[in-house]
């Protein structure tokens, strides 16, 4: 399951969708998205609908940026297990320094 905030701005919704499914295509597995405000289904919920359709391991992804009032929650989702925020990632820092510069009119 990818987890994120959730939000009422559909294009958010979208961007989750679309990492749900790139998720999906690289593990070869069943991933569906579930959000912790504003939008459904709940982790807790999408947690228990993998379950009842037969999968006994259910891994959470975290699909925030830092640890704060959301990430938790997704550790309680019920998972077998769960991945760190994004933030820490180096991957991250580099996308985050590239849009800067782009932003600014310099080069990556």
């Amino acid at each position: 399951m990818l987890t994120a905030a959730g939000s009422t701005d559909p294009a958010a919704g979208a961007d989750t969708v679309l990492m749900t499914g790139l998720l999906r295509q690289r593990l070869g597995h069943p991933v569906v998205p579930a959000y912790l405000c504003a939008s459904t289904p709940t982790p807790a919920d999408a947690v228990e609908s993998l379950r009842v359709a037969g999968h006994r391991r259910v891994a959470v992804a975290r699909f925030l940026m830092a640890p704060g009032h959301f990430a938790p929650r997704a550790g309680r989702a019920g998972g077998c297990l769960t991945s760190a925020p994004l933030g820490a990632h180096p991957d991250v820092a580099r996308l985050v320094l590239k849009r800067f510069d782009e932003a600014a009119g310099g080069t990556a």
